[in-house]
């Protein structure tokens, strides 16, 4: 008999026990339906990727001046994109201070967009002057009408033409967040970080660093320097080249050096330009805003057809009886054929234009490359006095 009731006495309490599991596990459940967090604790978090190749190539380093700015990059996701975002900030990363002084339109005027699957593109801007300290508006929308799924890799495009106006800074390295977002607002890719330096108002001297590293300088080259085995007869400084007095039949030549450091992964690009006037576009304006020197691309010689100089032998004043032209050492130029300057039968010449043409570049990070360029004008006994005066444009642009 005693033995029988302690064995009731044990299987009633294994079920009582079993009986306390399970109200156990029931309370432990309903905590983890009643605070999710917990769970998620366990649940790994999605992260945006990173963009490649990106870069933003600007029309115009000058503070101040209204020009384009154009957008590249290229996006490993698949999700269709249906928003991008270019936020302008003085830092690449932590929080965004918008450049002082700069200028975007409500409704910015896009070109050719490619490489965004979808169709139907728009672009809208902050609407006014970004002003500085604490503003992170300072922003430009691109919105995809009917966005679709993207190729994984591919290059987007994205170039505003209008309704951007550079920051007022001069000297100052700038950087752009970009950023693309789906339909839901979540972020696809970015934000990564593209730079751009602002120089002075005359674009010629410039000291930037920039996050990721870029530094641009221009120095001056004394009189009898070499520049691609021509020799310069006049000392220029980092912001001028002071050719003095021109004398009939004899040119003057003049030669700076570009300094580029950069870690940018697919190298650097500088083009050499002049500013538009009124005259029909020649590099060299006399002060009466009528004669003109002209530019050596006039002799049929331009960036992609370097030539010999040769003197300029017009007839009528102002038409080829004056010309200005540059040169470079660079003998791997990155387009067309790289030592066309360079090439035997001596140094080669070719005229300014008012869009960028490319007198150095490197396919990869570089330290302290230099690239000396040189500038030459000559004039025959036809040219109208004068004090003549004009604009080069230099503008380095790295490819992270």
């Amino acid at each position: 008999m005693r033995a029988r009731f302690l064995s009731s006495i044990k299987r009633i309490n294994i079920i009582k026990d079993k009986r306390l599991q399970k109200a156990l596990a029931v309370i432990l459940l309903a905590i983890l339906l009643a605070y999710p967090p917990l769970v998620n604790l366990f649940i790994g978090q999605t992260q945006a990727a990173s963009l490649t190749s990106y870069s933003v190539s600007i029309g115009d380093s000058r503070a101040g001046v209204a020009t384009y700015h154009n957008f590249q990059f290229n996006t490993p996701s698949t999700t269709a994109i249906k928003t991008i975002t270019f936020q302008y900030c003085t830092t690449a990363s932590g929080s965004c201070t918008a450049p002082s002084g700069m200028v975007l339109a409500s409704s910015p005027t896009l070109g050719t967009v490619s490489g965004i699957a979808g169709s139907g593109y728009s672009a809208s801007g902050s609407n006014g002057t970004c002003n500085g300290t604490g503003n992170s508006n300072c922003t430009i929308t691109l919105t995809v009408t009917t966005p679709s799924a993207q190729t994984g890799g591919a290059t987007v495009i994205a170039p505003v033409t209008t309704g951007i106006t550079n920051p007022t800074t001069t000297n100052t390295t700038y950087f752009v967040r970009i950023t693309t977002v789906d339909g839901s607002s979540a972020t696809i890719d970015g934000p990564n970080s593209p730079a751009f330096a602002i120089l002075t108002g005359s674009s010629v001297a410039v000291s930037a660093t920039v996050d990721p590293n870029l530094t641009f300088t221009v120095a001056s080259v004394n009189s009898g320097g070499s520049v691609n085995g021509a020799t310069a007869t006049v000392t220029s400084t980092a912001s001028t080249v002071p050719f003095g007095t021109l004398v009939a039949g004899s040119s003057q030549i003049a030669a700076q050096d570009l300094t580029v450091t950069t870690n940018a992964g697919s190298g650097y690009t500088i083009t050499a330009s002049h500013a538009a006037t009124i005259t029909g576009n020649p590099p060299l304006i006399a002060a009466n805003n009528v004669d003109n020197i002209d530019t050596f691309n006039d002799s049929g010689a331009s960036n992609t057809s370097p030539a010999t100089w040769s003197a300029p032998a017009g007839s009528t004043a102002d038409v080829d009886t004056g010309y200005f032209g540059y040169t470079t050492n660079d003998s791997a130029l990155c387009t067309g054929t790289p030592d066309r300057f360079t090439s035997s039968g001596g140094d080669k010449w070719a005229g300014t234009t008012t869009i960028g043409q490319q007198v150095a570049c490197s396919a990869t990070g570089v330290s302290s490359q230099t690239t000396r360029i040189g500038y030459q004008v000559q004039i025959n006994s036809l040219q109208p006095a004068g004090s003549y005066s004009g604009t080069v444009i230099l503008i380095a642009t790295p490819t992270y």
